[in-house]
């Protein structure tokens, strides 16, 4: 019996591996080409034992009939891939030179039967634009939609992102750990996101012989629901690994501090698996997942006519209100997210990779009207977003001061508007080409200071299909404007192919520096510039979710953003502090404000609109720690952003108020049992326009005009929250933690000025929830 014994990863011959037969004591050595050879061996089966220093041991059960050739594989790098994999579970910045923050697994946990958006809120500078409590879209700076890319898998979400009502459609407990890189600094995902980049960290498995994984599960009060998932991971030494993760939400109706939010339940159902092989030198991996949830949109938002809209806007309860239901009816939305993605690396020298990622998505998203005659489930809205996108990328580094990343990425989409609704189409056909290119560089010569840099440039194109009402297109001055995009002539709709081209360039520069043992600084400039998304362009009819009505504009040209970020950070035992300021000068800012209330078939909404202005932004953000003793923690975070439109000499509109959180933490040295105390304050916009509406109504036979505020926002408000947690440990190989959470435990009544449904409703109001956490 003769073969090779040669490493996992590439192939090369290991030299001096002991392999010993166990039932006879019989050894050989691998020489330097790897070659082993046994003689006088029997034919019969025994068991072969294959050992080496710097190897995983290995035991393979041979039945020998002659004297065959048998090779082996030993994992000759265990020890250096462990390393690799444990510092990677520990992701580092995407960028020094530009402040970062980070969702650590415990804080995942903890919002586990939440949004991505609301566990986001836990850090400085990040707050949510709303739909009532289950819809929630993450806001950077002040920024949200196609300003804040999410990445997952390493690869841009692409779900109709453009809708303030659009939540993402993504499981955050998938993941193992979530990067908030601030600015378009993450050029590798996309120079358009002005606002910053959300990057969801999968779990990175071990190579050895394992079982392992997660199951949290989750009870709420409010909405008399909970949540249920489990992840399990399957990994083996020679690096193959297999997991898969479900989760499923159920909520019904949610309670304000004095009445019932009817038809704000929710459901949710999400699925996913990944099967790999993972070495030092090169590996590949398959995902697949599949996010799908179905949620209700508050009855009282859709108004019958205006004095009835008037009326909404005055009440201090909402129009509408029924006992307690898990149904889920009109006006609601149904979502369907697929993820299909291949990737493949191979380190091909000490200091260079390359890497090919390629994804298909298929975004469905329906929405349903309250109709009449039987088309209850025939939706308002039915979108399919189709997307094909493959990155490509290469990594070198020269010498241990220097290191570059170039790449190349592509997009292909194609958005489908069902024609069968019956009502007129928000969006169009389009399809859409995107291609681009980066480059970065970062000099990192010792572990004092870094320098980096970064290119990129994209080119966009639309070709979209899209009918006009004659009356609308000439009010616009389309018809002057764009004669060539004028197809087809009808009684009273025109036919239109609106082509558009966009050149966009992106760009970062900064650096880090210790500046003494206790303080560190970081310095950044960040060109963004962004082409208008499809609803800025296109939107032309009622937006359901949001119960207006929202127009496009043709006339729109691409953003661009010139922002610098400043961070300074100490620890001092026992404070720590870090103060992140921030400007920037934007060119075209592209924005929506409500202009007039028009009266439909279907009931009265507000009208609101897209336009273009120059609109400067500034901030900052504060986070403070102190230990008051090693039980006892109280941290602090503050964060305020102002964006003023120049051109109207007004402030922009949807921009959140200051707001701070305090948390006050101990800890029992005997069972390290946890006790958080929480108080969020957010303070009322004072810094706001004026987009209030003058409408007509009929009073007693009189017309008489009466204004619709659309524009002051609500008082200030302060929560309370409160978060015990007991760890526990079942069995040496079963532990974990069950907490008991309550929400606005003082019953506080309040709006938001980031939810749409502010108009018509107040917040939710205490939530009881208990949750258990199993890591087996």
């Amino acid at each position: 019996m003769q073969g090779r014994v040669i490493d996992l990863h590439d192939g090369t011959p290991i030299y001096g591996a002991i392999l010993r037969i166990e039932s006879t004591g019989q050894f050989a050595q691998t020489n330097e080409d790897g070659i082993y050879q046994f003689k006088n061996v029997c034919s019969e089966e025994f068991r072969l034992i294959i050992t080496h220093s710097e190897c995983q041991t290995i035991e393979r059960r041979i039945q020998l009939n002659t004297n065959q050739s048998v090779d082996f594989e030993l994992e000759h790098h265990i020890n250096t891939l462990e390393e690799i994999v444990l510092s990677e579970k520990q992701k580092g910045n995407v960028n020094k030179s530009v402040a970062e923050a980070r969702l650590t697994t415990t804080q995942i946990d903890q919002y586990s039967s939440q949004s991505l958006a609301n566990a986001l809120g836990s850090i400085p500078g990040v707050t949510s634009l709303k739909t009532g409590n289950a819809i929630a879209k993450p806001m950077i700076h002040g920024m949200y939609g196609s300003r804040v890319g999410i990445v997952a898998e390493g690869i841009r979400l692409q779900d109709q992102e453009w809708g303030a009502d659009h939540a993402p459609t993504v499981d955050l407990n998938a993941f193992e750990s979530v990067q908030l890189v601030k600015g378009a600094s993450a050029l590798k995902y996309g120079g358009d996101t002005a606002g910053g980049v959300i990057i969801l960290n999968p779990f990175n498995p071990l190579p050895r012989d394992s079982l392992y994984g997660k199951t949290r599960l989750t009870g709420s009060s409010n909405g008399r629901g909970g949540a249920l998932s489990s992840q399990w991971i399957l990994t083996r030494g020679t690096g193959f690994f297999f997991s898969g993760q479900l989760t499923a939400k159920r909520f019904g109706d949610f309670i304000s501090p004095n009445y019932m939010l009817t038809n704000t339940g929710l459901k949710e159902g999400n699925f996913n698996f990944k099967i790999g092989r993972t070495k030092v030198v090169k590996g590949w991996e398959f995902i697949y997942s599949r996010f799908q949830n179905e949620t209700g949109i508050l009855r009282a938002a859709h108004i019958g006519n205006i004095q009835d809209l008037l009326r909404a806007l005055q009440s201090n309860t909402p129009l509408v209100e029924g006992p307690f239901s898990y149904a889920i009816d009109a006006p609601k939305q149904q979502g369907v997210h697929h993820s299909i993605q291949a990737k493949i690396y191979n380190r091909f020298s000490e200091q260079n990779k390359w890497k090919i990622d390629y994804n298909y998505q298929r975004n469905q998203r329906k929405e349903f009207d309250i109709r009449r005659g039987g088309r209850a489930d025939l939706p308002a809205l039915d979108l399919q977003l189709q997307t094909h996108s493959i990155l490509g990328s290469i990594q070198k580094k020269l010498g241990f001061d220097w290191s570059f990343e170039w790449g190349i990425n592509g997009y292909f989409q194609d958005n489908y508007s069902n024609p069968d609704t019956g009502v007129k189409r928000l969006i169009p056909d389009y399809l859409k080409y995107q291609w681009g290119s980066f480059l970065t560089g970062k000099y990192e010569p010792n572990n004092l200071g870094s320098f980096e840099w970064g290119l990129r440039m994209d080119q966009v194109y639309w070709d979209v299909q899209k009918y006009y009402s004659l009356k609308d297109w000439t009010n616009r001055g389309y018809n002057r404007l764009f004669p060539d995009f004028e197809k087809v002539f009808l009684s009273t709709q025109l036919l239109t192919q609106p082509k558009f081209q966009f050149t966009t360039l992106s760009a970062h520069s900064g650096f880090s520096y210790q500046l003494s043992q206790v303080l560190k600084s970081t310095a950044a400039y960040i060109l963004s510039q962004r082409s208008p998304n499809a609803a800025e362009l296109f939107s032309d009819g009622l937006h359901h979710s949001l119960a207006t009505i929202e127009f496009g504009n043709l006339t729109l040209e691409k953003e661009t953003s010139h922002k610098f970020l400043v961070s300074f950070s100490s620890e001092i035992n026992p404070f720590s502090f870090s103060f992140e300021p921030y400007l920037a000068r934007i060119h075209n800012y592209i924005y929506i404000a409500p202009k007039e209330v028009q009266q439909t078939i279907r009931g009265a909404f507000p009208v609101w609109e897209y336009n273009a202005t120059e609109a400067l932004l500034w901030g900052f953000d504060i986070q403070g720690t102190l230990n008051i003793s090693p039980q006892f923690d109280f941290n602090v975070k503050t964060s305020f952003v102002r964006i003023k439109d120049l051109f109207q000499n007004q402030p922009v509109i949807s921009i959140p108020p200051l707001q701070t959180n305090q948390i006050l933490s101990y800890i029992f040295p005997k069972n390290e049992v946890r006790i958080e105390i929480e108080n969020q304050f957010v303070a009322s916009q004072s810094f706001f326009p004026d987009f209030n509406v003058v409408v007509s109504t009929l009073e007693e036979g009189k017309v008489v005009d009466q204004l619709v505020d659309f524009s002051t926002p609500p008082k200030a408000y302060s929560v309370y929250n409160l978060n015990i947690s007991l760890p526990l440990r079942i069995t040496p190989t079963l532990s974990g933690n069950i907490r008991f959470m309550i929400q606005n435990v003082t019953q506080t009544s309040y709006r938001d000025y980031l939810n749409r449904m502010r108009f018509y409703s107040d917040e939710i109001g205490r939530n009881g929830t208990i949750q258990l956490i199993l890591n087996h």
